[in-house]
């Protein structure tokens, strides 16, 4: 996985810089967080967010638009995977 992070990190920075556009870092996680927003239109913090993402999984308390706190997460692997 860290050898596709970097092929696609190595290219946005060069489709970036080609076109003289800067290249916007974006939390991967909060990105989960935040697509909640389009589907539950009515969703506004606080919440209790339940995170499950490749091989993680977080409980997560979401005090505003931009303030997380991570109350907790599995150490190796996404709890998904044993149901």
């Amino acid at each position: 996985m860290v050898g596709a992070l970097l092929v696609g990190l190595s290219y946005a920075k060069a489709l970036a810089f080609a076109n003289q556009i800067p290249l916007v870092g974006v939390n991967h996680i909060q990105g989960h967080i935040a697509a909640n927003y389009i589907t539950y239109k009515e969703l506004k913090p606080p919440f209790l967010c339940v995170m499950m993402s490749g091989g993680n999984t977080q409980i997560i308390q979401v005090k505003s638009y931009t303030t997380f706190e991570v109350l907790g997460k599995t150490r190796d692997d996404a709890i998904r995977r044993s149901f």
